[in-house]
Protein backbone atom coordinates (compact mmCIF):
# COMPACT_ATOMS: atom_id res chain seq x y z
CA UNK A 1 0.00 0.00 0.00
CA UNK A 2 3.06 2.31 0.82
CA UNK A 3 4.64 1.12 -2.43
CA UNK A 4 1.45 2.51 -4.35
CA UNK A 5 0.82 5.62 -2.57
CA UNK A 6 5.25 6.60 -3.22
CA UNK A 7 4.32 5.62 -6.78
CA UNK A 8 1.44 7.49 -7.30
CA UNK A 9 2.85 11.01 -5.68
CA UNK A 10 5.78 10.93 -8.47
CA UNK A 11 3.26 10.59 -11.07
CA UNK A 12 1.33 13.47 -9.57
CA UNK A 13 0.94 16.55 -12.09
CA UNK A 14 2.71 18.53 -10.59
CA UNK A 15 5.85 16.44 -10.00
CA UNK A 16 5.53 15.56 -13.93
CA UNK A 17 5.35 19.62 -14.88
CA UNK A 18 8.56 19.74 -12.75
CA UNK A 19 10.23 17.31 -14.27
CA UNK A 20 10.03 18.57 -17.60
CA UNK A 21 10.50 21.90 -16.66
CA UNK A 22 13.81 20.79 -15.21
CA UNK A 23 14.49 18.75 -18.69
CA UNK A 24 14.02 21.42 -20.59
CA UNK A 25 15.82 23.83 -18.43
CA UNK A 26 19.27 21.53 -18.57
CA UNK A 27 18.28 20.92 -22.39
CA UNK A 28 17.62 24.77 -23.43
CA UNK A 29 20.94 25.39 -21.37
CA UNK A 30 23.28 22.88 -23.56
CA UNK A 31 21.62 24.47 -26.58
CA UNK A 32 22.04 28.07 -25.87
CA UNK A 33 26.02 27.07 -24.91
CA UNK A 34 26.68 24.88 -27.55
CA UNK A 35 24.64 26.62 -30.45
CA UNK A 36 26.68 29.85 -29.73
CA UNK A 37 29.54 28.00 -29.95
CA UNK A 38 29.03 26.58 -33.56
CA UNK A 39 28.24 29.69 -34.50
CA UNK A 40 31.59 31.05 -33.86
CA UNK A 41 33.40 28.06 -35.08
CA UNK A 42 31.48 28.57 -38.37
CA UNK A 43 32.69 32.20 -38.48
CA UNK A 44 29.21 32.81 -38.03
CA UNK A 45 29.85 35.73 -35.69
CA UNK A 46 32.47 37.15 -33.08
CA UNK A 47 32.57 38.24 -29.28
CA UNK A 48 32.50 41.54 -30.86
CA UNK A 49 30.01 41.54 -32.95
CA UNK A 50 27.16 41.33 -30.74
CA UNK A 51 25.37 39.10 -32.95
CA UNK A 52 24.90 36.07 -30.51
CA UNK A 53 23.97 39.00 -28.22
CA UNK A 54 21.19 40.35 -30.05
CA UNK A 55 19.63 36.87 -31.08
CA UNK A 56 19.74 36.33 -26.95
CA UNK A 57 17.92 40.03 -26.50
CA UNK A 58 15.36 38.49 -28.84
CA UNK A 59 14.93 35.41 -26.47
CA UNK A 60 14.38 37.79 -23.52
CA UNK A 61 11.90 39.96 -25.55
CA UNK A 62 10.11 36.92 -27.04
CA UNK A 63 9.41 35.66 -23.07
CA UNK A 64 6.69 38.34 -23.25
CA UNK A 65 4.63 36.28 -24.63
CA UNK A 66 4.51 33.90 -21.78
CA UNK A 67 3.34 36.82 -19.73
CA UNK A 68 -0.25 36.12 -19.96
CA UNK A 69 0.18 32.64 -19.37
CA UNK A 70 1.93 33.61 -15.99
CA UNK A 71 -0.28 35.89 -14.76
CA UNK A 72 -3.02 33.37 -15.32
CA UNK A 73 -1.88 30.63 -13.62
CA UNK A 74 -0.59 33.51 -10.40
CA UNK A 75 -4.58 34.15 -10.43
CA UNK A 76 -5.37 30.62 -10.77
CA UNK A 77 -3.28 30.04 -7.38
CA UNK A 78 -4.55 33.05 -5.76
CA UNK A 79 -7.89 32.06 -6.18
CA UNK A 80 -7.02 28.39 -5.28
CA UNK A 81 -5.66 29.87 -1.38
CA UNK A 82 -8.24 32.29 -1.07
CA UNK A 83 -11.35 30.15 -1.35
CA UNK A 84 -9.43 27.61 0.92
CA UNK A 85 -9.02 31.16 3.68
CA UNK A 86 -12.79 31.73 2.84
CA UNK A 87 -13.79 28.50 4.21
CA UNK A 88 -11.72 28.11 7.16
CA UNK A 89 -12.44 31.53 8.21
CA UNK A 90 -16.11 31.99 8.15
CA UNK A 91 -17.41 31.39 11.12
CA UNK A 92 -15.42 34.54 12.24
CA UNK A 93 -16.07 37.02 9.39
CA UNK A 94 -19.81 36.02 10.19
CA UNK A 95 -19.41 37.01 13.77
CA UNK A 96 -17.46 40.11 13.41
CA UNK A 97 -19.75 41.18 10.43
CA UNK A 98 -21.87 44.35 11.75
CA UNK A 99 -23.14 45.37 8.61
CA UNK A 100 -26.41 44.52 7.04
CA UNK A 101 -27.06 41.05 5.33
CA UNK A 102 -27.41 43.24 2.10
CA UNK A 103 -24.58 45.54 2.39
CA UNK A 104 -21.07 44.37 1.59
CA UNK A 105 -18.17 45.16 4.04
CA UNK A 106 -15.59 46.67 2.33
CA UNK A 107 -12.09 45.58 2.10
CA UNK A 108 -9.40 47.22 3.88
CA UNK A 109 -6.34 48.75 1.76
CA UNK A 110 -4.16 46.49 3.02
CA UNK A 111 -6.03 43.47 1.88
CA UNK A 112 -6.60 45.16 -1.43
CA UNK A 113 -3.26 45.46 -1.61
CA UNK A 114 -2.20 42.14 -1.21
CA UNK A 115 -4.61 40.66 -3.49
CA UNK A 116 -3.39 42.80 -5.89
CA UNK A 117 -0.08 41.76 -5.47
CA UNK A 118 -0.46 38.07 -5.96
CA UNK A 119 -2.39 38.42 -9.37
CA UNK A 120 -0.73 41.41 -11.00
CA UNK A 121 2.16 43.01 -11.84
CA UNK A 122 3.60 46.38 -10.71
CA UNK A 123 4.34 49.38 -12.94
CA UNK A 124 7.72 48.70 -14.78
CA UNK A 125 10.21 51.63 -13.47
CA UNK A 126 11.96 52.44 -16.67
CA UNK A 127 14.85 54.52 -15.38
CA UNK A 128 15.75 51.58 -13.20
CA UNK A 129 15.23 49.04 -16.07
CA UNK A 130 17.53 51.65 -18.65
CA UNK A 131 20.11 50.72 -15.94
CA UNK A 132 19.76 47.44 -15.99
CA UNK A 133 20.06 46.71 -19.51
CA UNK A 134 23.01 48.86 -19.85
CA UNK A 135 24.46 46.62 -17.30
CA UNK A 136 23.44 43.92 -18.82
CA UNK A 137 25.26 44.69 -22.41
CA UNK A 138 28.36 45.62 -20.62
CA UNK A 139 28.86 42.03 -19.02
CA UNK A 140 27.05 40.48 -22.05
CA UNK A 141 29.87 41.69 -23.72
CA UNK A 142 32.61 40.75 -21.79
CA UNK A 143 31.92 37.22 -20.99
CA UNK A 144 31.56 37.33 -25.11
CA UNK A 145 34.48 38.12 -25.47
CA UNK A 146 35.65 35.46 -22.82
CA UNK A 147 33.33 32.70 -24.41
CA UNK A 148 34.97 33.03 -27.92
CA UNK A 149 38.53 32.54 -26.47
CA UNK A 150 38.24 30.17 -23.93
CA UNK A 151 35.75 27.99 -25.22
CA UNK A 152 31.72 26.63 -24.14
CA UNK A 153 33.45 23.85 -21.70
CA UNK A 154 35.76 26.50 -19.53
CA UNK A 155 32.91 29.78 -20.12
CA UNK A 156 29.91 27.84 -18.39
CA UNK A 157 32.14 25.91 -15.71
CA UNK A 158 33.17 29.80 -14.62
CA UNK A 159 29.74 30.87 -15.50
CA UNK A 160 28.36 28.91 -13.05
CA UNK A 161 29.83 30.50 -10.01
CA UNK A 162 27.51 33.77 -10.70
CA UNK A 163 25.34 32.17 -7.62
CA UNK A 164 27.97 32.09 -5.75
CA UNK A 165 29.05 36.06 -6.48
CA UNK A 166 25.19 36.78 -6.32
CA UNK A 167 25.45 35.98 -2.85
CA UNK A 168 28.56 37.81 -1.23
CA UNK A 169 26.98 41.18 -3.28
CA UNK A 170 23.60 40.40 -1.42
CA UNK A 171 25.53 39.79 1.72
CA UNK A 172 27.16 43.12 2.00
CA UNK A 173 24.46 45.06 0.17
CA UNK A 174 20.96 43.34 1.27
CA UNK A 175 21.86 41.59 4.46
CA UNK A 176 21.53 38.35 3.47
CA UNK A 177 23.77 36.06 5.74
CA UNK A 178 26.01 33.13 4.95
CA UNK A 179 26.50 29.92 6.51
CA UNK A 180 29.74 28.30 7.43
CA UNK A 181 29.95 26.11 4.88
CA UNK A 182 28.73 28.78 1.81
CA UNK A 183 31.37 30.62 2.95
CA UNK A 184 33.78 27.57 2.69
CA UNK A 185 32.38 27.10 -0.74
CA UNK A 186 33.05 30.87 -1.45
CA UNK A 187 36.63 30.21 -0.91
CA UNK A 188 36.87 26.70 -2.81
CA UNK A 189 35.04 28.67 -5.65
CA UNK A 190 37.66 31.32 -5.66
CA UNK A 191 40.63 28.54 -5.57
CA UNK A 192 39.02 26.05 -8.36
CA UNK A 193 38.80 29.43 -10.36
CA UNK A 194 42.45 30.06 -9.93
CA UNK A 195 43.07 26.68 -10.80
CA UNK A 196 41.13 26.51 -13.92
CA UNK A 197 43.02 29.71 -15.02
CA UNK A 198 46.67 27.68 -15.08
CA UNK A 199 45.32 25.21 -17.57
CA UNK A 200 44.90 28.43 -20.07
CA UNK A 201 49.33 27.67 -20.01
CA UNK A 202 48.66 23.95 -20.62
CA UNK A 203 48.03 23.98 -24.87
CA UNK A 204 49.20 21.43 -27.17
CA UNK A 205 50.89 24.45 -28.85
CA UNK A 206 52.96 25.24 -26.23
CA UNK A 207 55.18 27.24 -28.69
CA UNK A 208 52.04 29.74 -29.37
CA UNK A 209 52.47 32.13 -26.33
CA UNK A 210 49.61 34.40 -28.17
CA UNK A 211 47.56 31.66 -27.84
CA UNK A 212 47.74 31.49 -24.16
CA UNK A 213 47.49 34.98 -23.68
CA UNK A 214 44.75 34.67 -25.51
CA UNK A 215 43.25 32.09 -23.22
CA UNK A 216 44.14 34.26 -19.99
CA UNK A 217 42.85 37.27 -21.06
CA UNK A 218 39.68 35.13 -22.34
CA UNK A 219 39.63 34.00 -18.42
CA UNK A 220 39.54 37.32 -17.11
CA UNK A 221 36.88 38.53 -19.25
CA UNK A 222 34.90 35.39 -18.13
CA UNK A 223 35.20 36.46 -14.83
CA UNK A 224 34.89 39.95 -14.85
CA UNK A 225 31.56 39.57 -16.86
CA UNK A 226 30.20 36.81 -14.14
CA UNK A 227 30.77 39.32 -11.77
CA UNK A 228 28.82 41.80 -13.86
CA UNK A 229 26.20 39.79 -14.36
CA UNK A 230 26.09 38.76 -10.46
CA UNK A 231 25.61 42.68 -10.09
CA UNK A 232 22.77 42.81 -12.92
CA UNK A 233 20.69 39.64 -11.05
CA UNK A 234 21.31 41.66 -7.37
CA UNK A 235 19.80 45.25 -8.75
CA UNK A 236 17.05 43.17 -10.53
CA UNK A 237 16.58 41.80 -6.94
CA UNK A 238 16.55 45.60 -6.04
CA UNK A 239 13.84 46.60 -8.23
CA UNK A 240 11.80 43.58 -7.89
CA UNK A 241 11.91 44.10 -4.05
CA UNK A 242 11.58 48.05 -3.53
CA UNK A 243 8.08 48.69 -4.49
CA UNK A 244 4.36 47.17 -3.76
CA UNK A 245 2.98 45.49 -5.92
CA UNK A 246 5.87 44.43 -7.09
CA UNK A 247 7.04 44.39 -11.37
CA UNK A 248 5.91 40.56 -12.70
CA UNK A 249 9.59 39.64 -12.86
CA UNK A 250 8.95 38.11 -16.47
CA UNK A 251 8.13 41.61 -17.61
CA UNK A 252 11.32 42.86 -15.90
CA UNK A 253 12.94 40.11 -18.51
CA UNK A 254 11.08 41.23 -21.09
CA UNK A 255 11.19 45.03 -21.02
CA UNK A 256 15.04 44.56 -20.35
CA UNK A 257 15.28 42.52 -23.36
CA UNK A 258 13.85 45.61 -25.31
CA UNK A 259 16.15 48.42 -24.30
CA UNK A 260 19.45 46.29 -24.36
CA UNK A 261 18.01 45.31 -28.21
CA UNK A 262 18.13 48.82 -29.14
CA UNK A 263 21.61 49.01 -27.30
CA UNK A 264 22.89 46.05 -29.21
CA UNK A 265 21.47 47.39 -32.67
CA UNK A 266 23.34 50.59 -32.11
CA UNK A 267 26.66 48.20 -31.97
CA UNK A 268 25.93 46.61 -34.63
CA UNK A 269 25.10 49.56 -37.55
CA UNK A 270 27.67 51.44 -36.01
CA UNK A 271 30.67 48.64 -35.79
CA UNK A 272 29.45 45.17 -36.79
CA UNK A 273 27.99 46.50 -40.43
CA UNK A 274 31.08 48.74 -41.56
CA UNK A 275 33.79 45.55 -41.01
CA UNK A 276 31.29 42.88 -41.26
CA UNK A 277 32.84 41.37 -44.54
CA UNK A 278 35.94 41.13 -41.76
CA UNK A 279 34.27 40.01 -38.92
CA UNK A 280 31.66 37.18 -40.79
CA UNK A 281 33.63 35.46 -42.79
CA UNK A 282 31.60 31.99 -42.67
CA UNK A 283 33.25 28.58 -43.19
CA UNK A 284 32.57 27.25 -46.80
CA UNK A 285 31.38 23.51 -45.42
CA UNK A 286 28.66 25.69 -43.79
CA UNK A 287 25.67 26.27 -45.12
CA UNK A 288 23.60 29.82 -44.90
CA UNK A 289 20.66 28.34 -43.70
CA UNK A 290 21.85 26.08 -40.85
CA UNK A 291 23.75 29.63 -39.77
CA UNK A 292 20.09 31.48 -39.47
CA UNK A 293 18.39 28.11 -38.19
CA UNK A 294 21.42 27.79 -35.34
CA UNK A 295 20.66 31.57 -34.39
CA UNK A 296 16.61 30.87 -34.39
CA UNK A 297 17.76 28.36 -31.63
CA UNK A 298 19.57 30.43 -29.52
CA UNK A 299 16.79 32.75 -29.80
CA UNK A 300 14.22 30.34 -29.17
CA UNK A 301 16.63 28.56 -26.18
CA UNK A 302 16.93 31.57 -24.17
CA UNK A 303 12.97 32.17 -23.98
CA UNK A 304 12.36 28.92 -23.09
CA UNK A 305 15.02 28.51 -20.84
CA UNK A 306 14.21 32.26 -19.27
CA UNK A 307 10.21 30.35 -18.64
CA UNK A 308 12.05 27.54 -17.03
CA UNK A 309 14.13 29.42 -14.44
CA UNK A 310 11.03 31.65 -13.46
CA UNK A 311 9.14 28.46 -13.31
CA UNK A 312 11.47 26.32 -11.37
CA UNK A 313 12.44 29.08 -9.11
CA UNK A 314 9.17 29.07 -8.03
CA UNK A 315 8.49 25.58 -7.77
CA UNK A 316 11.41 23.86 -6.20
CA UNK A 317 13.01 27.20 -4.81
CA UNK A 318 16.99 28.80 -5.76
CA UNK A 319 18.67 25.80 -4.50
CA UNK A 320 17.29 23.10 -6.79
CA UNK A 321 17.60 25.41 -9.76
CA UNK A 322 21.33 26.11 -8.82
CA UNK A 323 21.94 22.21 -8.35
CA UNK A 324 20.49 22.14 -12.18
CA UNK A 325 23.38 24.96 -12.97
CA UNK A 326 26.04 22.51 -11.60
CA UNK A 327 24.96 19.63 -13.81
CA UNK A 328 24.57 21.95 -16.68
CA UNK A 329 28.10 23.32 -16.05
CA UNK A 330 29.71 19.22 -16.08
CA UNK A 331 27.07 18.35 -19.33
CA UNK A 332 28.75 21.25 -21.17
CA UNK A 333 32.05 20.90 -20.25
CA UNK A 334 31.85 17.00 -21.21
CA UNK A 335 30.59 17.35 -24.62
CA UNK A 336 32.67 20.72 -25.51
CA UNK A 337 35.68 18.21 -25.01
CA UNK A 338 34.17 15.17 -26.88
CA UNK A 339 32.79 17.27 -29.82
CA UNK A 340 36.10 20.64 -30.23
CA UNK A 341 38.69 18.97 -28.58
CA UNK A 342 40.49 18.21 -32.06
CA UNK A 343 39.74 21.80 -33.46
CA UNK A 344 39.91 24.13 -30.45
CA UNK A 345 42.85 23.08 -27.39
CA UNK A 346 40.52 25.66 -25.40
CA UNK A 347 38.11 22.68 -25.08
CA UNK A 348 40.52 20.02 -24.70
CA UNK A 349 40.64 17.93 -20.62
CA UNK A 350 44.07 19.14 -18.69
CA UNK A 351 44.37 18.10 -15.67
CA UNK A 352 44.24 21.65 -14.04
CA UNK A 353 41.22 22.23 -16.39
CA UNK A 354 39.55 19.15 -14.87
CA UNK A 355 40.67 19.24 -10.91
CA UNK A 356 39.68 23.01 -11.09
CA UNK A 357 36.31 22.62 -12.91
CA UNK A 358 35.53 19.97 -10.27
CA UNK A 359 36.42 22.16 -7.48
CA UNK A 360 34.25 24.59 -9.16
CA UNK A 361 31.24 22.23 -9.72
CA UNK A 362 31.37 20.84 -6.59
CA UNK A 363 31.59 24.10 -4.29
CA UNK A 364 28.52 25.93 -5.84
CA UNK A 365 26.85 22.61 -5.47
CA UNK A 366 27.72 22.73 -1.55
CA UNK A 367 26.79 26.34 -1.74
CA UNK A 368 23.18 26.23 -2.77
CA UNK A 369 22.91 23.15 -0.85
CA UNK A 370 23.95 24.64 2.32
CA UNK A 371 21.79 27.90 1.52
CA UNK A 372 18.69 26.40 3.37
CA UNK A 373 16.64 28.90 4.26
CA UNK A 374 19.10 31.87 5.25
CA UNK A 375 17.63 35.02 6.67
CA UNK A 376 18.06 38.89 6.50
CA UNK A 377 20.32 39.54 9.38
Amino acid sequence: MAAATSSSSWLHPDMVVTITHQISFLLTGLSTTLGTQFLFYSGAATGDSYLTQLAQYTGMVLVGLIIPIILSRQKQQYTSVATTDDADDVANRISMDVLDEDEEKPASPTETTMKASKISDGPIPHKSVMKLALLDVMANFSVTMGFAAIGSGMYQVIYSSVVIWCAILTYFLMGRTLSKLQWFAIFGTSAGLALSSLGSFETPDKNSSSGAMSLTTGTLLTMVGTFGYSCMYVYSDHILSKQIPSPLPARVCFTTGIYATVLALVWIAAYTLPRFDTLIQIQPSVSISSVWGMYALVALSNTIHSYNYYELIDRTGNVATGILQGLRAILVYGISHAWYCSIDAAQCFTAYKGCGSILVIGCVLLFTVGGGGRKKK
